[in-house]
């Protein structure tokens, strides 16, 4: 997913390397479109893998690891099913 869009930041960002190894200086506005760039990867690949998870969930492959709340009282995350995980149970 986002193969194209990815590789083609890939690229642009490979030139500014060249252009850097080349003995180029790294300016305000090459350093800002980097950031850009690395942002938009970054977003990118958190979207790809939050949509294989809901993916995972939605077709019955949900291991319940993420079945937790937080606690009224505490504000600690505790499990749902009231099980601090070492068979004792909270006591709210």
């Amino acid at each position: 997913m986002f193969e194209g869009i990815c590789e083609a930041i890939h690229k642009e960002m490979d030139m500014l390397e060249e252009k850097f190894e080349g003995g180029g200086k790294l300016t305000a506005q090459d350093l800002e479109h980097l950031d850009k760039m690395a942002h938009t990867l970054k977003s990118l690949k958190t979207y790809e893998a939050m949509e294989g998870n809901s993916e995972r969930m939605s077709y019955g492959e949900y291991d319940g690891s993420y079945a937790r709340g937080r606690s009224r009282t505490t504000g600690r995350y505790i499990s749902r099913d009231g099980d601090r995980g070492n068979g004792m149970p909270y006591r709210y």
